[in-house]
């Protein structure tokens, strides 16, 4: 019953919403991926990218340096995603889908990309000195995110947020009162963490999976996808990725409270239940 070792209950509360909170981090931060990319035509100039489930920043250091600010834009027919910038969500669109079709402009410049500042970010009226593409470049599928790991990614990650905010708020609901629907009570709370934990292992192993095969060899904005920049090797995960084994950790540590306070109550001779036996044959014992 949840009427005994509340406290430890309390703590299962701390654990879930901990690992809770790292979830919603990792969801809204943009340090899945940090990287660089090298200009082909250079040694020395190297742009920076950072970049999450939804946005990102790209320091490109061409000529003039440009902190632009980069959209995850998905082709779901074509199953591919890219880091993009660009005036709205059409323009972004077509530029994806240029470049999977190989029909992009090999004169395309970032004129209505917007530039980020220490306070606000605006779009250009004056053009950067572009980069021309080198006539051949062609756009390789694989090098593209893939659109059904993305989102796969996203929901996982959302059904543990959710799913543990859920685990957190029962768990607290279980200090103060003794629930008898099974779904709200204690034992339920197992269920919970665990499936924001199984969720939490789910979208790890998709992304780490598709960093190791494609953007650890390829940041997927327009400059690598184009073969103006190098990005080969370049790549690493970043913090909003390695938060959630801290997630995890504190799923299996909530679950680890209340196992321990289920064996504390077995051995409270408190909560000692007596078996009745039903099968008396000694007609002595009857009560008449």
């Amino acid at each position: 019953m949840a009427t005994t070792n509340r406290l430890y209950i309390l703590v299962a509360f701390v654990f879930s919403s901990v690992a809770a909170i790292f979830n919603i981090v990792s969801l809204g931060t943009e340090y899945w991926i940090t990287g660089t990319a090298l200009w082909i035509n250079s040694t020395s100039d190297t742009s920076e990218v950072t970049y999450g489930l939804f946005q990102g920043i790209y320091k490109r250091n061409v000529a003039f340096p440009y902190t632009y600010e980069i959209t995850m834009t998905c082709d779901f027919a074509n199953n591919i995603c890219a880091l993009l910038c660009g005036l709205d969500k059409e323009e972004r669109g077509n530029l994806l889908s240029s470049l999977y079709n190989n029909s992009y402009n090999p004169n395309y410049s970032m004129d209505n990309c917007p530039i980020i500042t220490r306070t606000s970010y605006y779009h250009r009226s004056f053009e950067d000195p572009a980069v021309y593409v080198r006539q051949g470049t062609y756009v390789s599928p694989s090098a593209f995110i893939n659109a059904g790991v993305w989102l796969s990614t996203l929901i996982f990650l959302l059904l543990a947020t959710i799913v543990g905010l859920l685990a957190a708020n029962l768990a607290l609901y279980n200090t103060v009162a003794n629930p008898i629907n099974f779904f709200l009570g204690v034992k339920s709370l197992y269920i919970y963490n665990s499936v924001a934990f199984c969720s939490t292992v789910m979208y790890v192993t998709l992304w780490g999976s598709m960093y190791i095969q494609k953007i650890f060899h390829n940041l997927s904005i327009f400059d690598t996808l184009v073969g103006n920049f190098n990005s080969d090797k370049t790549a690493f995960l970043g913090y909003s990725y390695w938060i959630s084994f801290i997630s995890m950790a504190f799923y299996i540590g909530s679950m680890g409270i209340l196992y321990y306070r289920e064996y504390l109550n077995e051995r409270d001779p408190r909560q000692k239940r007596v078996a009745l036996d039903t099968e008396m044959t000694d007609p002595n014992l009857y009560l008449y």
